[in-house]
């Protein structure tokens, strides 16, 4: 049987979901992602990785991308594989408009989409959601999940 609900209300439930399924969802801990650079690990100023309380710095739950040069292989030019990067010498600013894309983590993906479905149905409202409670300004998702 299918079941019609308004978008403000799937909202709402996912939001209770999301709470629930991920405890501290809407306290995630945010700062730049890293990748392996060949040289250690370095920052990466085009992803920003959310963390729950408690979780390992690098467990991310989710990230929020600039998606015109975020490239989930760590293939950036070199002048970002030496020094920090500039950007990285301060907190991200997750409200800037080139950090515009979500990539989930392989649990997080899993575990809404057997609640929900296809994310067809519950992207843009996840969307949403992330906006709201992080202030951001992601525009799409990004739908294979990082490692």
């Amino acid at each position: 049987m299918k079941v019609s609900i308004s978008e403000s209300r799937f909202i709402k439930v996912m939001s209770t979901y999301l709470a629930s399924i991920f405890d501290g969802f809407n306290e995630c801990y945010y700062d730049w992602s890293d990748f392996n650079c060949g040289m250690g690990i370095c920052c990466d100023p085009y992803s920003v990785g959310f963390v729950l309380p408690g979780g390992e710095y690098d467990d991310y739950l989710f990230k929020i991308v600039n998606g015109e040069y975020y490239d989930e292989n760590g293939n950036y030019p070199e002048e970002l594989m030496g020094d920090l990067p500039e950007p990285c010498h301060s907190s991200p600013n997750i409200g800037d408009k080139d950090f515009d894309t979500l990539i989930l983590s392989e649990d997080m993906y899993e575990m809404i989409d057997i609640m929900f479905g296809d994310v067809g149905v519950w992207g843009g409202p996840l969307v949403n959601i992330i906006n709201k409670t992080f202030n951001s300004n992601v525009t799409h998702i990004h739908y294979t999940t990082f490692y």
